[in-house]
């Protein structure tokens, strides 16, 4: 028995292949962390301004850069969100680490699981928090 296909189903048949394909190469190595972390960010030095928090890090893969992710960081008061940035953070793979450094400022996160611990230091090694992170 002999099969006939139209152009059409042809045309489609390529679309639906071109897809999956394309769509297999936009599977970032990221996609494990995407998603919302919740958790504490802790005041390493007491009599300082800097404050204990409550976190909330929305974590996003960015196409095309399996090696970083873009994180909205926002602390909760009294039950309300309040950014307090976002921007792409580098994602090691090898190390299973995240960070995102200024010209005064280093966040380092290692993630284990859905679990995540770190730091933010400052540039000259003095570390001011330490936070513990849940994917929700």
């Amino acid at each position: 028995m002999r099969h006939s296909c139209s152009a059409g189903s042809l045309v489609r048949w390529a679309s639906v292949l071109i897809l999956l394909i394309g769509s297999s190469n936009l599977a970032p190595q990221t996609a494990g962390l995407t998603g919302v972390w919740h958790g504490e960010s802790i005041c390493v030095q007491q009599g300082t301004a800097c404050n204990n928090e409550h976190v909330a890090y929305y974590i996003e893969a960015i196409p095309n850069h399996p090696d970083q992710v873009q994180i909205r960081a926002d602390k909760i008061v009294n039950g309300k969100a309040i950014t307090m940035g976002s921007g792409p953070w580098d994602f090691d793979a090898d190390h299973q680490t995240l960070k995102w450094k200024t010209p005064r400022q280093i966040w380092l996160l290692s993630i284990e699981g859905g679990r995540m611990e770190g730091t933010l230091a400052l540039t000259d090694g003095t570390l001011i928090r330490k936070m513990t992170l849940q994917k929700q």
